[in-house]
């Protein structure tokens, strides 16, 4: 197997982690560069920390979740968390094609630009500019100032998406022998388990679940919820597939080049290549 390099989009922080986590760390262990960038800061995300204090960790946890996946590297693009809606869209395509340009990225995983029902405008905003960028980074005139600094056009060739919806899932991934991975990486983002136990302490007190079943969850010490959580929404996904763990991807590829061979002798061809320009999806 060819040895590619992995391009992970994320809005913030542990996006990536939750829904591709477990199928970038075996990716990272077959051999393949992987790399993260991440679009805002999640300086919003929150109902304990400050602004300051979000962006004070951003680093840290990003570069602790990017090792425990095996990432080669992280990309902070520094956005306000909620506001990525209001980037100018040009601004953060030509950012994340610059990114697949200088890294050559081969595949690419993001939120998906056209599940329904994503209630995040940061979700759906990262998702359209990288399915842009990535469409369009084999045109030399989309953000030619990059050729000026050296980086040439570069098509990418596989997409993973992912949506709260499993929209159109087409792809499972076996993660059964890297989920640990998954939930070290997940707990690298401190500051966001904590807010998703307060949230899934919010949620069931809005729904009228008796505060007792409540009382001895303690957010801060968030392993044990983030853990089943996970376990169950992956071990559903697995069954599926057959196996313990498994992550859902509507999976976009281009044509493999033995498609060539295939393509019967068209009369004139020689003379017409255009003739047999087509839609390789």
């Amino acid at each position: 197997m060819d040895k590619k390099v992995v391009l992970s989009i994320a809005a913030h922080g542990d996006d990536a982690e939750f829904k591709a986590g477990g199928t970038l760390a075996r990716l990272a262990d077959e051999g393949h560069d992987v790399y993260l960038v991440i679009a805002t800061d999640n300086d919003r995300g929150s109902l304990r920390m400050s602004a300051g204090e979000l962006r004070a960790a951003a680093e840290r946890e990003a570069e602790g979740s990017a090792a425990a996946l095996g990432a080669r590297g992280v990309f902070l693009l520094g956005y306000t968390d909620g506001d990525l809606c209001d980037a100018r869209p040009s601004r953060l395509r030509g950012q994340l094609m610059h990114l697949i340009r200088q890294l050559k990225a081969d595949v690419i995983f993001s939120w998906d630009p056209f599940a329904p029902f994503e209630d995040h405008p940061d979700h759906r905003a990262v998702a359209w500019a990288t399915s842009d960028a990535a469409a369009f980074a084999h045109f030399p005139l989309y953000h030619a100032e990059h050729l000026a600094e050296g980086l040439e056009p570069h098509r990418v060739s596989e997409w993973y998406w992912y949506s709260k919806a499993n929209w159109q899932t087409n792809k499972l991934v076996d993660t059964t022998d890297t989920i640990e991975r998954k939930l070290q990486a997940l707990y690298a983002y401190s500051s966001q388990m904590v807010l998703t136990v307060d949230e899934f302490l919010g949620e069931a007190r809005a729904a009228g679940v008796d505060e007792a079943r409540l009382a001895g969850i303690d957010p801060t010490q968030f392993e044990p919820l983030i853990e089943v959580g996970v376990r169950a929404a992956d071990a559903r996904t697995g069954a599926k597939l057959g196996c313990a763990y498994a992550e859902a991807f509507r999976y976009v590829c281009l044509e493999p080049p033995e498609i060539l061979a295939e393509i019967p002798e068209i009369p004139g061809v020689a003379e017409n290549p255009r003739d047999l320009e087509s839609d390789p999806c």
